[in-house]
């Protein structure tokens, strides 16, 4: 079984290619080990004038985890309809085994090694609608305290109340404590089409790190386009 390297590095280098990706750097833990996996790459390139996301996924058995190496620079439109594909091979090929599952990868500072976020049984619901309207006349989430977060590439909304990203993990953080544990609480996640790879992962680790049994975040992330109505 494959066991992956403990590293502390800025970006990571495909084999013989000597392609680079520059993986986001986030002060946040995660998973440091992992055993049985397979390498997923996405490369920054630009194509005319576009920004696109290389794919490459030669060396991956869809009976191992995936590990996705992004470069932190592609946009989530970029990247989201290549992730939503790859997420369907490694699940529903011909030799998919359960219990594989999918995780992003990223330098952590805190400990200086490469750490994983699992995010396996997302689905990017990629329709254009928001977490607020999407449960409206939905009696699934009646149960929960729902809290929306929408994340813009210069600020981010907690139930519409505008914060930077340096106060973020705070803010967040003090209004989950103001709920009782009568009801489980409920993250919904909406993030910009146009946010960096980087900055997704920069809050989608903090609200990982957040979260326990008694707040959930919901397996469902909604990537809107703020240019469409």
């Amino acid at each position: 079984m494959k066991k992956i390297l403990l590293i502390f590095l800025p970006f990571l280098m495909l084999g013989c290619a000597k392609k680079e990706v520059k993986i986001p750097t986030l002060a946040e833990k995660g998973i440091q080990e992992i055993q049985n996996h397979s390498q997923v790459w996405l490369f920054f390139e630009v194509k005319n004038n576009d920004t696109i996301a290389a794919v490459n996924r030669k060396n991956t058995i869809s009976t191992t985890h995936w590990i996705y190496n992004i470069d932190k620079r592609l946009p989530l439109k970029a990247i989201i309809p290549s992730i939503i594909m790859l997420q369907d091979k490694h699940a529903n090929s011909m030799h998919s085994e359960k219990g594989m599952l999918d995780y992003f990868s990223y330098s952590d500072t805190i400990s200086k090694k490469l750490s994983l976020l699992e995010f396996d049984g997302v689905t990017f619901k990629i329709d254009g609608l928001l977490s607020n309207k999407f449960i409206e006349n939905n009696a699934d989430y009646l149960n929960y305290h729902n809290i929306h977060l929408v994340f813009n590439q210069n600020s981010a909304l907690i139930n519409g109340v505008k914060t930077d990203q340096s106060n973020f993990k705070n803010e967040l953080a003090a209004l989950l404590k103001l709920y009782t544990e009568e009801k489980q609480t409920m993250l919904h996640l909406n993030f910009n089409r146009n946010l960096t790879y980087q900055d997704y992962l920069f809050y989608r680790t903090i609200i990982h790190n957040l979260s326990n049994e008694n707040i959930l975040i919901n397996h469902i992330e909604f990537i809107y386009n703020e240019n469409k109505d």
